[in-house]
């Protein structure tokens, strides 16, 4: 029988310890850092809660309505809904390594995810991949589970995983062939292709992912039109400086070295494809990083897209890692405690302005002063005046930050397409009434019409934002009397 002081220091519960630890220190942080603009705009899904939206399925915003609608409308608050994502994800992360490779390779596993900026990060700032990446870890826990006892009706659990997945975003669609091969590929997952559980399991992650369906069907499947049509709007010829750019985001949002790693474990878990573990471990992985690969170099694949390559790419390396002899042994160590330094940094750099950091990536300064700037010059307005960001960026922060949070408008007052905007307000609200009108100097070319909706359009002093000494951006600011009415969906 185990002594109490090594059962204290079993692998399940350095976990579990070593997760609870992370989530505390990410909810401490998130409440001293403004909202992003991304953040803001999932915050402004949530307070118009809908079965779902123009840009993602609809899981993120319905967590942070829970979250906020628990604990207030702080910043703290909305970032909850990350902490509460990422603690599923570690749960079933570990639960399915544990499985695979065993418990102390599971941990290694854990602790390399928690270390890198990606997946640290990801427990701090709210956005799609957050329930993305959990029903990822679920699906690929309920596929295993379902292979090693060869029942059923664990598919129907990695069904409900996959259906979790897609109302995170629409990526949670790539499971399902995923899932697929990996029956198809083993012995047992053929036999389980005989029976009704595995169609059982596609139908019910549909019916889960019906609420997108339908609100789609509403509106003209205008997200599924924009999805197509921005990518194809996007593509270019052959593009060597997408495809390094592709690659060079990748290796610096999980760390050069461990990156580096990443890649060299997933390959050698291909290569021992005749291990049902190492097996898994390369369909969870290989497969979209091939797709976001082959896509690189004709179309922008954003960072934080290819990031459910990941997980199953950890539990390989842990598992080689403990294969390793020692000398290797220490040069993982060492890559992973660059990892840790780097993801140290970027958080205090988020919280401390004072710690050099690219101006131009700095998505989080300047938004309360901002505000502040808009409801000073709104001040000076008699009667109800409004605010209008030319992009959902401004517009988000300023509905958050500004005092009540009010509603705010986009530039689809202005005859341009404004995503969600589009749908949620009348411009009537605001036609013959005086307002502050904002353009973020990061996205010019936008509301390039504001003097034929605005008479008389005033300009009032432009506000830098600087970290350090460097320019973060500038906003220009407009004092506007709107005179043009103009429908909500230009």
């Amino acid at each position: 029988m185990p002594s109490p002081a090594s059962a204290w220091r079993s692998p399940e519960r350095l976990a579990l310890l070593l997760v609870a630890a992370s989530i505390a220190l990410h909810v401490a942080l998130a409440g001293l850092v403004s909202l992003s603009p991304q953040e803001a705009y999932y915050w402004q899904f949530a307070r118009h809660p809908d079965l779902s939206y123009f840009d993602h399925p609809p899981l993120a915003a319905w967590t942070i309505h829970l979250t906020t609608a628990l604990f207030g409308q702080g910043e703290r608050a909305v970032r909850l809904a990350a902490a509460l994502h990422g603690g599923l994800f570690a749960l079933f992360f570990f639960l399915a390594g544990r499985r695979l490779f065993g418990s102390r390779a599971a941990l290694w596993a854990m602790v390399a995810a928690l270390a890198t900026p990606l997946f640290a990060l990801g427990q701090t700032v709210i956005t799609p991949d957050g329930p993305l990446l959990a029903g990822w870890a679920a699906t690929f826990y309920f596929t295993v589970r379902a292979l090693d006892e060869e029942r059923g009706a664990w598919l129907l659990a990695a069904g409900a995983a996959v259906g979790f997945a897609t109302l995170g975003k629409y990526t949670g669609w790539l499971l399902a062939p995923q899932v697929f091969l990996a029956l198809l590929l083993d012995a047992r997952g053929r036999r389980l292709l005989l029976s009704p559980w595995p169609y059982l399991a596609l139908l019910l992650a549909l019916a889960l992912f019906t609420p997108v369906l339908v609100w789609n069907s509403r509106h003209g499947w205008i997200s599924f039109a924009y999805q197509v049509n921005w990518r194809s709007n996007t593509s270019s010829p052959f593009s060597l400086r997408r495809l390094g750019s592709f690659l060079g985001l990748q290796a610096l949002a999980v760390t050069p070295v461990l990156w580096g790693a990443l890649c060299c474990a997933a390959v050698a878990a291909a290569r021992r494809w005749r291990d049902p573990g190492y097996l898994m471990a390369a369909l969870f992985s290989l497969p979209l990083f091939a797709m976001s690969l082959a896509a690189s170099p004709f179309v922008w694949v954003k960072g934080n897209w290819a990031a459910p390559v990941y997980p199953t790419a950890y539990l390989a390396a842990a598992a080689l890692f403990l294969e390793a002899p020692r000398a290797r042994r220490r040069l993982a160590i060492a890559s992973l405690a660059t990892a840790v330094a780097g993801s140290v940094y970027v958080h205090l750099a988020m919280a401390l302005p004072a710690l050099p950091f690219p101006a131009k990536e700095d998505v989080t300064s300047g938004w309360k002063e901002l505000a502040a700037r808009v409801q000073a010059e709104r001040d000076k307005i008699p009667g109800p005046s409004f605010a209008l960001g030319c992009t959902y960026k401004p517009a988000s922060e300023l509905a958050y930050y500004l005092p009540g949070r009010p509603e705010t408008y986009g530039q689809n007052a202005m005859r341009e397409a404004a995503q969600q905007y589009d749908y949620w307000y009348d411009d009537g609200g605001i036609l013959g009434r005086e307002g502050i009108v904002v353009l973020d100097g990061r996205e010019w070319k936008n509301c390039l019409r504001r003097a034929e909706f605005c008479k008389p359009l005033e300009e009032l002093e432009p506000l830098t934002v600087r970290r350090g000494k460097r320019v973060v951006t500038t906003f220009r600011i407009w004092r506007c009397r709107y005179v043009n009415m103009v429908g909500a969906n230009p």
